[in-house]
């Protein structure tokens, strides 16, 4: 398949799929905030995770976002090789819920440690962050804007947009093995994927079915 109109689409998230998210905010935190936390504690309700209300959750989100911590976050090595072991057969945008006045930095990012791979065009914010009580955002799941985009496929560390995304029939990868996303039973909509190796066991098992 050489025109991407006619090539399956997956949808990626950023944070704790093609970026280790977590630990430097865990980091940044018990440097900063004087927190004991560990990766197993992180979740994305910010206020409920440090303990505080939402006014100073928001106060220490700007402080965060505005250090340039992003642009020192790693990415995944192996998810390197599995795009360019799949770029002919699909094609990639990224759905990812960061606020939309972290669009600089996260498109910079992304050009910097996966060159090639997406294009400015096919990066989308979903904005969840920009308005609204955290409660709100926290419900808030990418699957109606998934859908609209016309994506085959999601690839994200949440388990509610897995959800979301599986009710439109998108079919949903479930990435990681993290404390935050554990489930007991996932719907034949959702497969878990521990890391990007068995993202491309997934796609490349996906493709062989379709010959």
């Amino acid at each position: 398949m050489k025109n991407d109109a006619k090539k399956p689409i997956i949808a990626i998230d950023i944070d704790d799929v093609l970026a280790k998210s977590a630990p430097r905010f865990i980091e940044y935190s018990n440097d900063h905030w004087g927190t004991s936390l560990t990766i197993d504690d992180y979740s994305e309700n910010w206020p409920k995770l440090w303990q505080v209300d939402n006014e100073e959750s928001g106060q220490r989100s700007l402080e965060y976002f505005s250090s340039g911590i992003l642009d020192t976050y790693e990415h995944n090595e192996d998810a390197i090789l599995a795009f360019e072991k799949l770029k002919n057969d699909f094609k990639f945008i990224v759905v990812t819920s960061r606020s939309t006045w972290l669009r600089e930095p996260t498109i910079k990012w992304l050009k910097n440690k996966y060159p090639y791979v997406f294009n400015d065009e096919d990066i989308y914010f979903a904005g969840v962050w920009d308005k609204g009580t955290c409660d709100e955002a926290i419900a808030y799941d990418k699957g109606a804007l998934i859908m609209s985009l016309g994506a085959d496929f999601i690839i994200d560390d949440q388990l509610k947009h897995c959800v979301g995304a599986a009710q439109y029939g998108i079919q949903a990868l479930l990435f990681g093995d993290y404390n935050w996303n554990k489930a007991a039973v996932l719907s034949n909509q959702i497969s878990r994927v521990r890391n990007w190796s068995e993202v491309l066991e997934y796609f490349q098992t996906y493709g062989r079915n379709l010959k």
